[in-house]
């Protein structure tokens, strides 16, 4: 299984360097869009969810590649091989978090001004976001094919926007609730999780 999670990190590290920096540098730029901190939320929003993408570019690298054909080769269990994909996709969400604490680093250092609140809540979806999106996007692809995945990127990335200009209106509000309904907010994103688990090894299962 390390072996897995190996290739995965490695395949990250080769990719194209030109359309990784980019992405990364549109991530950076949000945050200066202006003094609104809502621009942080978004960057960092951004950042988590470019982080899980990057990882699933991996997995369209497997589709061209006919990784599976050797992948059914190995001594592992389907299990096994599905449950690297998320093991991964956890060792991203340190990065995920550092992105997110420079990103607020650059904005203080900017424009002199840090919410503890809202700093918290860029965290938690610093968290959160890498993980689920892993997970949908694991899902999704064991089901209908690799390139599935291109068009749940676009649809995603749509959601963030509509989603951080949603509760920018009423900041104050979303982040109470957050931490008075944290404990539930987890429940329900670990049974994403594990729920899209089994459904990627029933999907795994039914390809040859």
């Amino acid at each position: 299984m390390k072996g897995l999670v190996f290739k995965d990190l490695l395949l990250m590290k080769k990719m194209n360097k030109k359309v990784i920096l980019v992405m990364y540098f549109f991530v950076i730029a949000i945050s200066f869009f202006g003094e609104n901190e809502v621009y942080s939320i978004m960057s960092s929003a951004f950042f988590s969810l470019f982080i899980g993408m990057h990882l699933m570019m991996t997995m369209t690298y497997d589709g061209l590649t006919s990784w599976k054909q050797y992948e059914l080769t190995l001594p592992m269990s389907k299990y096994q091989i599905i449950f690297s994909k998320y093991l991964t996709s956890l060792l991203l969400v340190p990065i995920s978090i550092m992105g997110t604490v420079i990103i607020y680093i650059i904005r203080y250092v900017v424009y002199h001004n840090f919410t503890l609140s809202q700093f918290g809540f860029s965290i938690a979806i610093a968290i959160a976001l890498p993980v689920l999106w892993c997970s949908i996007c694991l899902a999704i692809a064991q089901w209908f094919g690799y390139m599935s995945v291109q068009y749940v990127r676009m649809i995603c990335t749509l959601l963030v926007i509509f989603f951080v200009s949603k509760i920018s209106k009423d900041m104050k509000y979303v982040t109470q609730n957050l931490v008075k309904n944290s404990m539930l907010i987890s429940i329900f994103v670990l049974g994403i999780v594990v729920a899209s688990y089994f459904v990627s090894v029933i999907g795994y299962s039914r390809k040859k």
